[in-house]
């Protein structure tokens, strides 16, 4: 059912290339990648699309939401998620299962994961990371590690700077071309894509996190980072980072065995 949706709702926040670009970084790596627009999608059809993408215990707790932003968000997020595994397992050349055998829970650190049926050549269960930002939600599902953030550039990325960027960052990022709201906007999405893509094995803070280059590959900006931790190793972290309409997105996908270090 998204799919005749998602044709109607893709917007040039997700282009065709950015799918290949992430693929080609770490061969053997395959991703799905969803997003939605909640103007789109959401027209008073919350119960048909219900029916059609949650398991009977989501939709309990879809009904205990009585915050109608929060339970947009949580519904929209859930929709993304699955999409993006049905595609990631359409794209390993696995049989397809449908949204009502996919259950998305929450560990205790908060992050979403998923619980899948028995699926014949699935060396492991997908990771997947959800994000929001002023009606744009976007689900992405890896067969790594993987963390996505979403971030309309307002002025209130002005009020945290200190929380998360540094002044040799500050520096860094003075190189692009960007403006100064586009620069922390990049450097905030880039942090939370990483984090959320170690929440498997330890907390990472963001001041932890130094950027140590900003690249640029065709409309893409690749932003290098090393972890201030003694669990890290020497390893870099890259996150591809993509503006457009004043939205920033951030992908970070980590192979096994840098993400389980």
């Amino acid at each position: 059912m998204l799919s005749n949706h998602y044709r109607e709702i893709s917007t040039p926040l997700l282009p065709d290339d950015l799918h290949t670009l992430l693929c080609l970084r770490a061969p053997g790596q395959v991703l799905g990648l969803v997003l939605v627009d909640q103007s789109r999608i959401l027209n008073g059809n919350h119960s048909q699309l219900a029916a059609t993408w949650l398991t009977a215990d989501e939709k309990l707790q879809l009904e205990r939401y009585t915050f109608e932003k929060r339970r947009n968000e949580w519904f929209l997020g859930r929709i993304c998620a699955k999409q993006s595994t049905i595609e990631l397992l359409a794209r390993l050349g696995l049989k397809p299962i449908s949204p009502q055998e996919i259950t998305i829970a929450v560990g205790t650190s908060g992050r979403p994961y998923l619980k899948l049926p028995e699926i014949k050549g699935l060396e492991r269960i997908p990771d997947i990371s959800i994000s929001h930002s002023h009606g744009k939600v976007i689900g992405l599902a890896g067969n790594c590690h993987c963390g996505i953030d979403i971030q309309l550039l307002t002025d209130t990325l002005f009020k945290v700077r200190d929380r998360f960027c540094s002044g040799p960052e500050r520096a860094l990022l003075t190189e692009t071309t960007e403006d100064e709201l586009a620069q922390l906007g990049m450097l905030w999405v880039a942090k939370e894509a990483i984090r959320k893509s170690l929440e498997h094995t330890r907390p990472a803070g963001f001041l932890t996190m130094r950027l140590s280059e900003v690249r640029r590959e065709g409309n893409y900006r690749l932003l290098d980072f090393h972890l201030d931790d003694h669990h890290a190793g020497d390893g870099i972290y890259t996150t591809v980072v993509h503006i457009d309409d004043r939205f920033c997105l951030g992908v970070c996908t980590i192979p096994g065995a840098q993400g389980d270090a």
